[in-house]
């Protein structure tokens, strides 16, 4: 079983929809009525869902069949879903195909290796219009790196808590993110390990500046407050 398949019953519990990160989309998106948005990795829909009343068009792809479920369930008319590799985004949709593209919840670097996060940089230029928009939310791998963080903080709600640690391994210059995900009510736990690729600031910026984004914005988190050497999110706001 995967690691979203195995949470995707509680991932609403530990991951709220945030009004803040809708209100960033909108605000990044020139004439949201007019736009089609692509939504990288949506999970179980309640961000695509929030952003579908104020955009033409919104589809949201993620590859995790339970998460989806959750998902399509009332969907309306103006929202699709698909289940979907997110480096299969230029064949499936068209170049032009959107006016945005977000990737948030540190999607992004599940795709372990440098070659396939600019793979994917580089699709998401292509199926973006003249104007469109890149909005990405990772985790501060400067952060993690330079400060040696073995552990993001704890997500504790009535129903369950979340604990998310990180190892970083020098050889193979990846992070092994283990997380338990402990049900209260029934003391049980959910384990999982998966590798992440530590992409730093630079390097991201460098990806999309070769990718043909040329106004590229990082911020500290999606109140766009600076970013700093403290900050635990990365957010990013690229422009063609």
């Amino acid at each position: 079983m995967s690691f979203y398949h195995s949470i995707a019953k509680y991932y609403r519990d530990i991951f709220p929809l945030q009004p803040v990160q809708a209100h960033f989309v909108r605000e990044s998106i020139t004439d949201p009525a007019k736009s089609a948005l692509l939504d990288v990795g949506c999970g179980t829909g309640d961000l695509s869902r929030e952003l579908a009343d104020s955009f033409s068009r919104v589809t949201g792809i993620d590859l995790d069949t339970a998460m989806l479920d959750f998902a399509r369930e009332s969907a309306p008319a103006n929202l699709e879903f698909f289940i979907l590799d997110m480096l299969t985004i230029q064949k499936r949709f068209g170049e032009g195909a959107f006016n945005g593209v977000l990737c948030f919840g540190n999607t992004l670097v599940h795709l372990n290796a440098a070659e396939s996060i600019f793979a994917f940089i580089q699709q998401a230029r292509m199926v973006l219009g003249s104007s469109g928009k890149l909005l990405l939310q990772l985790i501060n791998y400067d952060r993690i790196l330079d400060q040696g963080i073995q552990a993001l903080p704890t997500i504790e709600t009535d129903k369950c808590s979340f604990v998310r640690n990180y190892q970083y391994d020098k050889e193979s210059h990846l992070v092994n993110f283990e997380s338990i995900l402990t049900i209260k009510s029934r003391a049980e736990s959910i384990r999982n390990r998966i590798p992440l690729y530590p992409l730093r600031q630079a390097e991201l910026r460098s990806m999309l500046t070769e990718a043909g984004f040329s106004s590229i914005s990082c911020y500290g988190n999606f109140k766009k407050d600076a970013l700093k050497k403290n900050s635990i999110p990365l957010v990013v706001e690229a422009s063609i």
